[in-house]
This record gives structure tokens, C-alpha cells and sequence, in this order.
């Protein structure tokens, strides 16, 4: 059986703390809502911001190969572009 929640003014609910951390919902994060047989199913979505958008790996393929690089120059601007995109 599930949690019980309330449905508060403005009909806020609560989720409750053991099942925030299992699928990692913070404050701030979106859900999409959704009807299903038994009820209203939220989810949680992950927003991309544009300009922080991990680059193609096509674009990154297209790239080196048509560049004269080593294996080791590639390997390296793959790491390279990889740590970027944790920043």
C-alpha cells in the first residue's frame, strides 16, 4: 500500500520524504501530471536549458574524423569536451 498524503488549500500535497529520495525529486524540480486507471501519476522531468546542452556526439564524430588527429589527441578532446558539461 502507498502513502497517504492530504490535499491541503490550493490543493498542495506533500510527497513524502522516503519517496522523494527514491526517485531524487528536489525543491524547485518539475513533475508532470497525468490521469492513469487508478489516479493522477506524477512524474519527474528534467528541463534542458539550452545553452548548456551537451553537444552532438555526430557533430563531435564528424569532427574528428575529418580533422588529422591521433588516437590520443581525440581521446583527449573527448575528455576534455565531457568535463565541460558536468560545469
Amino acid at each position: 500500500m502507498g502513502d497517504l498524503v492530504r490535499v491541503k488549500d490550493k490543493f498542495q500535497v506533500t510527497i513524502p520524504a522516503r519517496l522523494r529520495e527514491l526517485v531524487s525529486v528536489r525543491t524547485g524540480d518539475y513533475l508532470e501530471a497525468s490521469i492513469c486507471q487508478d489516479g493522477i501519476l506524477l512524474r519527474p522531468k528534467r528541463l534542458v536549458d539550452t545553452p548548456k546542452r551537451k553537444p552532438s556526439i555526430l557533430a563531435f564524430l564528424h569532427e574528428s574524423r575529418t580533422a588529422t588527429r591521433t588516437r590520443e589527441e581525440i581521446d583527449a578532446a573527448l575528455s576534455a569536451d565531457r568535463a565541460s558539461w558536468d560545469r
